[in-house]
């Protein structure tokens, strides 16, 4: 890629797919991390007598927003996110602040508590709410893919957007390959 095929990818809207593939990395790395807290959760509560189902569920979203948080208000960009060359943003392309971090997560956590409460219902209801359910979400995703920014809801209120950047150099060896 010429650098100036490199750079004119810097500050492009993110597509869905890549926003995707970011968010299952995420969610592979924060999956991990629940299991080893997890099990340090088990053993002291069965230890104490003192475990909680809904305190261990609350310290799960309390763990996974310190995640986001972390890396979103230091660099901008989660592993996922490095892995897939995305940033979180400002409108005006500044670091995202402590306020709009955790603004992001919890109407993202909000977002997925819904499609939770969805698949409930069609857990209950069936093929009508299959329907239903499935109608709102594209519904929903093609909104976002309407927008100019292709922003979705978290990014909206929380004044941040997602954005390509240049990736990591590539090794001389393939620099050298011809195409």
């Amino acid at each position: 890629m010429t650098e100036t095929a490199a750079s004119s990818v810097d500050g492009q809207p993110t597509s869905l797919l890549r926003r995707l593939a970011a968010i299952i990395y995420d969610a592979l790395l924060l999956i991990a991390i629940w299991m080893v807290l997890g099990l340090l959760v088990v053993i002291i509560g069965n230890t104490t007598g003192l475990y909680s189902p809904r305190a261990h569920f609350v310290l799960n979203l309390i763990v996974a927003w310190g995640f986001f948080y972390w890396f979103w208000t230091r660099t901008g960009q989660t592993l996922g996110m490095q892995a897939w060359n995305i940033q979180l943003r400002t409108e005006a392309g500044h670091a995202v602040n402590a306020w709009q971090a955790t603004l992001r997560y919890l109407v993202a956590v909000a977002q997925w508590l819904v499609i939770l409460m969805a698949i409930w219902l069609v857990r209950e209801y069936g093929a009508v709410a299959i329907i239903l359910v499935t109608a709102a979400a594209l519904f929903t995703l093609g909104l976002s893919q309407f927008h100019p920014r292709r922003w979705m809801l978290h990014d909206w209120l929380s004044s941040t957007e997602l954005v390509r950047i240049q990736g990591l150099a590539k090794p001389r060896w393939k620099q050298n390959r011809k195409t």
